[in-house]
């Protein structure tokens, strides 16, 4: 923790706590300070075993953020962490934020491909919203490794596949 201010440093003791209330006004101060450092604590607690009153804080503070150092921090923690039932909700704060996750595509497409429905609907909408921001390069390694996995891409998701085909340049 030697890369953490002493306020991060505090944060990050209370967030490992148990106490909801201490929590609670942590994530207020979070929000406020804008220090998106502490994000990879805050996305360990989207889990079962959180108190569903603070991860749905957590979820609507990702989804507020503007901060584009963010993205990083939050595409890692999307790849490294099982969020189970909540991936979907992890998913849609990232494309509800409005940051630019177009360095990330490939994360999302393997979403989109190994997830759930849910999950996949709103890996969909991050790659779509961050098409405009893509580099050349980008979207062909996701159209790439989207031809390569067609085949895993279940009969529920076909019609979104063709879509997001579309979406990436592909007629």
């Amino acid at each position: 923790m030697e890369n953490y201010n002493l306020i991060e440093k505090e944060w990050i003791n209370i967030l490992k706590g148990s106490d909801p209330d201490r929590i609670n006004t942590t994530l207020h101060e979070i929000r406020n300070s804008g220090s998106v450092k502490v994000l990879p604590f805050l996305l360990q607690l989207i889990n079962k075993n959180t108190d569903p009153q603070i991860r749905n804080e957590i979820l609507i503070l990702l989804s507020e953020l503007k901060s584009h150092e963010a993205v990083p921090l939050i595409a890692e923690s999307l790849d490294k962490h099982d969020f189970g039932d909540y991936l979907p909700a992890v998913i849609a704060a990232c494309w509800q934020s409005g940051l630019d996750f177009s360095k990330y595509l490939r994360v999302f497409a393997g979403f989109f491909i190994q997830a759930d429905y849910r999950a996949a609907l709103e890996a969909f909408t991050v790659i779509e919203e961050s098409v405009p921001g893509a580099n050349d390069m980008d979207i062909t390694d996701c159209l790439r490794f989207f031809r390569d996995a067609e085949c895993m891409v279940t009969d529920e998701k076909l019609p979104l596949f063709r879509e997001l085909m579309k979406v990436l340049g592909e007629s």
